[in-house]
């Protein structure tokens, strides 16, 4: 999906999303090309894969977890 269409689809500015997507792009977890004047970004779901499972065996201890276990950190009034 080109940047500028990620962007609009999050409602983001365009210069955050770039900063966001130069990281994923350097962890290989979206593999960006040219085409043309646009940039087109693809998930890399092998290393979304292999991202889960690393932190699933080192973060859960093995125990299988899901979005529903962890606590909502970002809704908190502190």
């Amino acid at each position: 999906m080109p940047a500028g269409e990620i962007a609009q689809q999050l409602g983001m500015a365009p210069s955050s999303l770039s900063f966001h997507l130069k990281d994923l792009s350097q962890a290989e977890l979206v593999k960006p090309r040219q085409d043309g004047r646009f940039v087109i970004y693809t998930a890399n779901f092998d290393a979304m894969t292999d991202l889960i499972g690393f932190l699933t065996e080192n973060c859960c201890a093995g125990a299988s977890c899901s979005a529903g276990d962890v606590p909502n950190v970002c809704s908190s009034k502190e």
